[in-house]
């Protein structure tokens, strides 16, 4: 078949420093009076205690999925390189990873049809430093707390890797310890060529910036998405002037997360719906039942439900739209067949097969594929590292060859390069 340029259509390389100064940011607003709960205008400054156990909660969970990643964006980029070449030796990898947006999962919920809920009745009160670090150094102890007993059973093991990856993690966590950059940090600038205002906490930021240099960096290597939420204040704005997508560092497409507490079909989507169809953004949103915060159960799991994007799929019919995960975490299969009959009623729905760890969960899928030729030209390959890579059930070398063992070499070249190209619009 000759050489070409394989990619990975679901990825994630954010590191846990990302996490952590993004939580950090979260308990700013809090104690500021401004974080916009489930009634903001409602709220009142004093009953944030109760978001501590929250707050420790998150960091744990984002911990257990993505602790190993402790690095920088390009190594975890050089990583996957390196696991694709062993697999599919010579084929260079190229990526697209994914950026996500969990500063508003503890906010208000928009609902369908809903509009933006103003926030002009919270209060500012001013941030005590004292009080700020007392509070900080209370969670982020915890979470040492809740790693220490694994670097000890790692090194009773002898495994000085994975040691190594623990002591990293606890390194991170001194280093952001501190408080006061939070508290400095309301006139910072992107590394955008311009931009509107939004809403820029530290973490959101940070990997922002680093994706940035990186695409910079690595010419051509990735297609960032930018996550969309349409709760950061300014966010909606900044999209339709283009910033994202104009200059040398650049987005290629847009990550929405429903799951994170945003109906799709909420009023102020339709702005980016419009804007992305307008100049052939594509757009990729999370549709698996699984999914991060975890377990099915999860209050805002059914916002990411495909059948809640067929109005889109039907008022846009020129928007490329991945429904990633092809509704995985669902033994029903329902949200699967949503999306292969939108698929087959449309030309510009995709899915992606990240996070699909086994045989076992790949073989219905070669069923529709066999089923569904016009899947065919519409499924793409996805890893999900790193949340997927750190689940304990797999590594990138299984992950592969489960991959492998499924799909034929000519399966895999489809997957893995002419419809991720042809839903991406690139010319390689």
């Amino acid at each position: 078949m000759g050489n070409y340029y394989r990619y990975d259509a679901h990825c994630h390389i954010f590191t846990l420093k990302y996490a952590i100064k993004e939580v950090k940011s979260l308990l700013h607003d809090i104690l500021h009076g401004t974080y916009p709960w489930d009634d903001p205008n409602a709220k009142k400054l004093g009953s944030f205690k109760r978001s501590f156990s929250d707050l420790k909660e998150l960091l744990r969970q984002l911990y257990e999925l993505i602790h190993a990643a402790g690095g920088t964006e390009e190594e975890n980029l050089e990583f996957l390189q390196k696991e694709a070449g062993t697999a599919f030796t010579p084929d260079e990898l190229h990526i697209i990873p994914l950026m996500m947006d969990i500063f508003y999962m503890f906010a208000y919920p928009l609902n369908k049809d809903e509009e933006i809920l103003s926030v002009k009745r919270l209060k500012a009160t001013p941030v005590d430093e004292k009080e700020f670090q007392d509070n900080w150094n209370e969670i982020l102890d915890d979470l040492s707390d809740y790693i220490q007993p694994q670097k000890k059973s790692l090194k009773a093991t002898r495994n000085p890797n994975e040691t190594k990856k623990v002591e990293r993690t606890l390194k991170i966590i001194e280093e952001e310890r501190a408080v006061k950059n939070i508290i400095e940090s309301k006139n910072r600038k992107l590394k955008l060529t311009s931009t509107q205002d939004f809403y820029q906490t530290e973490g959101y930021c940070y990997h922002l910036d680093n994706l940035m240099d990186l695409v910079k960096k690595r010419k051509g290597e990735l297609y960032p998405f930018i996550a969309i939420d349409p709760r950061r204040p300014g966010i909606i704005d900044t999209l339709l002037s283009g910033s994202f997508f104009n200059g040398d560092g650049l987005f290629y497409g847009v990550k929405l997360y429903p799951r994170m507490g945003f109906h799709p079909q909420s009023k102020p989507m339709d702005k980016v719906y419009k804007y992305c169809n307008d100049n052939q953004i594509p757009i990729t949103f999370h549709c698996g039942k699984g999914g991060f915060p975890p377990s099915a159960e999860w209050k805002y799991s059914e916002f990411g439900n495909p059948i809640n994007f067929e109005p889109v799929v039907k008022k846009y019919p020129n928007l490329k739209i991945d429904f990633a995960h092809l509704g995985s975490s669902d033994p029903s299969h329902e949200w699967a067949k949503t999306i292969v009959r939108l698929v087959n009623e449309n030309e510009n729905v995709y899915s992606d097969l990240s996070c699909y760890t086994s045989t076992d969960e790949l073989m219905p899928v070669k069923k529709l594929w066999d089923d569904n030729p016009k899947l065919k030209t519409r499924l793409m390959f996805g890893t999900d590292f790193d949340v997927m890579y750190f689940t304990d059930k797999v590594n990138m070398q299984l992950y592969y060859n489960n991959f492998k063992t499924i799909f034929t070499p000519d399966e895999l070249k489809i997957l893995m390069h002419d419809n991720p190209v042809n839903f991406m619009g690139i010319n390689d």
